[in-house]
């Protein structure tokens, strides 16, 4: 099997480490002239594509520059090796294993069809990870764009793929009344929006045409999609003409703090620092060393707060006033996203309310009345509304309520507030298509269902699980008896993002024999596409109704859980 951009780029590294090192540019790298200076890259001779990987697109957030919006890069750099990827910024969980990880991390990554020329103009797909704001990185194994770019010509519709950091947790998103106020708040949504200024900046010059750009992710880096949307009251400034908004919107998965929630941490924070009595605790704090903070932050969970400027108001009320950018968009989920938060052990009632009453701000009434639409002697759900079957391999300790859990666990955090965002963006006029991905991978029993994530490795179009570990057979999440399905399926998902980001509409340049994906329409025309392996039922339309009567309370009582 052909190596891909990451394992190409890690051999490269270990062959020619004395010249990285050494900052050697030899005569065969592609090189592309920037605004602060000229870029090296690597050619990769088997995928026939050019990779600058590592480009710093903002000055480096340390000292006095730490805890602060990010800043241009002001400066000539001259000559850029960007022969192999940057550090991970500091982050928290499984998604940091294995690669190093710095304060000094906001880098780029760009991968092209091998010899694109200057004006070629290509559309633009620019990926945000995902990871809750605390973890993940642009060089993630499996986020590899260099399967997707090769799809795209394969198709006649090439594409430029590209990747980035952004600060995570404590270091992008400190909070607190100290902070509020100071324009220093969601630096880590900051960082994401400089990176798109960079790419409408620069992208001219690798090829691609900054009036084309797409911006898509995961998780985090759905929501984040969606608050780049909302942002500064949905001011439009250019630099995406589409989105796709995976397991994640404008409205949040949980509720949305102000500042002043966060009060707590950032006193803990100060006291282990040494900083409590300081005359300005967050300059002392910006002083203090990088290990001090790497004790507490992962212990804390930093998230996007409404901070009157980036944030002005929940993403609810955001998209039912029209303050978002009003682009082409794909919103979707999996079919069982609750199955991977927190519902095992769910054996009756009292057990889904007391998740519900530390993770919501719902009333114990709203609760109350919310379990009687998730009733206990219906079989919660259906298969047509949830993949996740028990087949005998369901574990004791899951509880015999497991499943009826994650249908409301995974309607309350993402399939209500995708529901949401489809029916106002149609309401609205504006052009939207929606998912349910519930083709369940390689190697997990049934009763887990399509989880958080399950998408994203047909996204990418990883046949062979680049980056993957964990409970998949092999490592693979694609692979196993059903490659050959999982591979039909990649197909046909990869491709549809390729035509959205090429043309606005996923529909374009389809063959005969793929399922029509029509926009999500009004009323009775609320369809969307499931995705599914040919064994499973193979994809399909369906009218976006199931659940019905506990997602729309669930939708009408959005503020009452700030979001």
């Amino acid at each position: 099997m052909k190596s891909s951009v990451l394992s190409f780029a890690a051999s490269l590294a270990l062959q020619c480490i004395g010249a990285v090192q050494a900052g050697v540019i030899t005569p065969s790298s592609p090189t592309v002239s920037i605004k602060n200076g000229t870029v090296h890259g690597i050619k990769d001779q088997v995928w026939n594509q050019d990779y600058f990987l590592g480009i710093p697109y903002a000055r480096p957030p340390v000292g006095p520059l730490r805890f602060r919006p990010p800043q241009y890069i002001n400066t000539k750099l001259g000559n850029i090796n960007a022969k192999q990827y940057g550090v991970h910024c500091f982050g928290y969980g499984a998604d940091q294993d294995g690669f190093t990880q710095s304060e000094d991390c906001l880098t780029i990554n760009i991968v092209r069809p091998a010899g694109t020329p200057s004006h070629a103009k290509l559309p633009v797909a620019l990926w945000i990870h995902g990871g809750g704001f605390r973890e993940g990185g642009g060089p993630d194994l499996r986020y590899n764009m260099s399967f997707m770019v090769d799809q795209s010509k394969k198709i006649g519709s090439p594409i430029i793929g590209i990747t980035f950091n952004y600060r995570l947790s404590g270091w992008g998103f400190l909070s607190g009344s100290e902070v509020e106020g100071t324009q220093n708040l969601n630096a880590g949504l900051k960082d994401q929006r400089l990176a798109m200024h960079w790419v409408k900046e620069n992208i001219k010059a690798f090829g691609g045409d900054p009036n084309k750009v797409t911006i898509f992710g995961e998780s985090a880096g759905g929501a984040s999609v969606g608050m780049q949307q909302t942002a500064f009251n949905g001011r439009d400034d250019g630099l995406f003409r589409g989105a796709i908004q995976q397991s994640g919107s404008p409205i949040y998965w949980g509720p949305m703090k102000s500042p002043k929630d966060f009060q707590a941490e950032f006193n803990a924070l100060a006291i282990a620092a040494g900083c409590a009595d300081a005359p300005s605790p967050l300059n002392c704090l910006r002083d203090a060393p990088a290990t001090v903070l790497n004790t507490m932050f992962p212990d804390q969970w930093w998230q996007p707060v409404l901070d009157g400027q980036f944030l002005t108001e929940y993403g609810s009320q955001a998209l039912k006033n029209g303050r978002y950018v009003k682009v082409p968009t794909i919103v979707g989920t999996t079919s069982d996203e609750g199955g991977s938060f927190g519902t095992i052990g769910a054996h009756h009632d009292g057990h889904i309310a007391a998740y519900f009453t530390t993770t919501s701000s719902w009333s114990s009434t709203t609760i109350q009345e919310l379990l009687t639409l998730y009733p206990a002697d219906v079989s919660i759900p259906p298969a047509e509304n949830f993949t996740g079957q028990d087949d005998g391999t369901s574990l004791p300790e899951n509880g015999p309520a497991y499943h009826r859990a994650a249908a409301f666990v995974g309607d309350y955090m993402f399939i209500a507030n995708r529901r949401h965002t489809a029916e106002i963006l149609a309401s609205q006029n504006v052009p939207v298509w929606s998912f349910r991905f519930r083709a369940v991978p390689n190697g997990l029993p049934a009763y887990s269902g399509a989880g958080h994530f399950a998408e994203v490795g047909f996204v990418f179009h990883n046949l062979n699980g680049d980056g993957y570990d964990g409970p998949y057979d092999n490592g693979n999440p694609l692979g196993g008896p059903k490659a050959a399905e999982y591979a039909g399926l990649a197909n046909f998902v990869c491709r549809s993002w390729i035509r959205f980001i090429a043309h606005r509409d996923p529909r374009v340049g389809t063959s005969s024999s793929d399922v029509k994906w029509v926009p999500y329409g009004h009323g009775s025309g609320k369809r969307q596409i499931v995705f599914d392996i040919i064994s499973t039922g193979g994809s399909y339309i369906e009218t976006d109704d199931y659940r019905k009567e506990g997602i729309a309370f669930m939708n009408e009582h959005s503020l009452q859980t700030q979001r």
